[in-house]
């Protein structure tokens, strides 16, 4: 499970940077379910705390990203539309 937190995690870290929004909410909950798998992961055995801190650092970074880029995107297109008026 914390080998697949990592992976979720950096799928969802591409999916922040591609142009499409509904790609990038999609990967904001991949990001979700690597968080929740590197707790699950963290809760079965301590002794793997590097890579489920790995796994829990690329979801959290990928999800924040994901969600935050369709925000930043409207916001820029709002502004450059009363900017050109």
């Amino acid at each position: 499970m914390d080998i697949l937190s990592i992976v979720l995690g950096v799928l969802s870290l591409v999916t922040a940077f591609t142009p499409l929004i509904w790609l990038q909410v999609v990967g904001g909950f991949v990001g979700i379910a690597g968080i929740v798998l590197a707790r699950k992961a963290k809760k079965a055995d301590y002794r793997k705390s590097l890579t489920t801190a790995i796994g829990m650092l690329c979801s959290i970074t990928g999800t924040l990203l994901c969600f935050l880029a369709p925000v930043l995107s409207l916001l820029s297109n709002v502004a450059l539309f009363f900017m050109t008026r």
